[in-house]
């Protein structure tokens, strides 16, 4: 009988160890990802330009994982001579709902110090044309990148 009581104290004593430890773990983890996410929109608020953005390829239902799947826009701004491409993921069927089409043109918030950190807002369409051919100097994220708009 009192080795049963005492099994049953080790086991409520061992549970509530694993909850320590994964809050100990686990709280600072989203704590620093929120605070990265806040920093990261207070860039975009006060420190940003706005640009125009073209869309150069649609990917329509793009494995996310295994089991889940996007949409991924491909798109370029330019900035100073530069072309920089970029991308943004969608949520599944995102790319129809919006109505996005290849050569549509996009407001794009970009910070200035940091051009990774964007927000292209697919609600407003303008009527512009830029043409990418006509500058030499193209940025990619990566040499995949690159073979994919190619």
């Amino acid at each position: 009988m009192e080795n049963r009581k005492i099994e049953k104290q080790k086991k409520k004593s061992s549970s509530i160890k694993t909850i320590g430890y994964i809050l100990l773990f686990v709280l600072p983890i989203f704590t620093l990802l929120y605070f990265y996410r806040q920093n990261r929109l207070e860039k975009l608020k006060n420190n940003s330009f706005t640009t125009y953005g073209i869309v150069e390829k649609l990917k329509p239902n793009s494995p996310k994982g295994t089991t889940t799947r996007k949409d991924v826009v491909y798109f370029y701004f330019v900035k100073n001579d530069t072309v920089f491409h970029k991308i943004s993921d969608l949520t599944e069927y995102g790319i129809k709902n919006l109505g996005i089409k290849i050569n549509d043109c996009y407001e794009v918030k970009v910070v200035k110090s940091d051009y990774e950190i964007f927000h292209i807002d697919f609600k407003k369409r303008k009527d512009t044309m830029i043409d990418k051919r006509k500058f030499k100097t193209q940025i990619y994220n990566t040499s995949i990148h690159r073979y994919i708009i190619e």
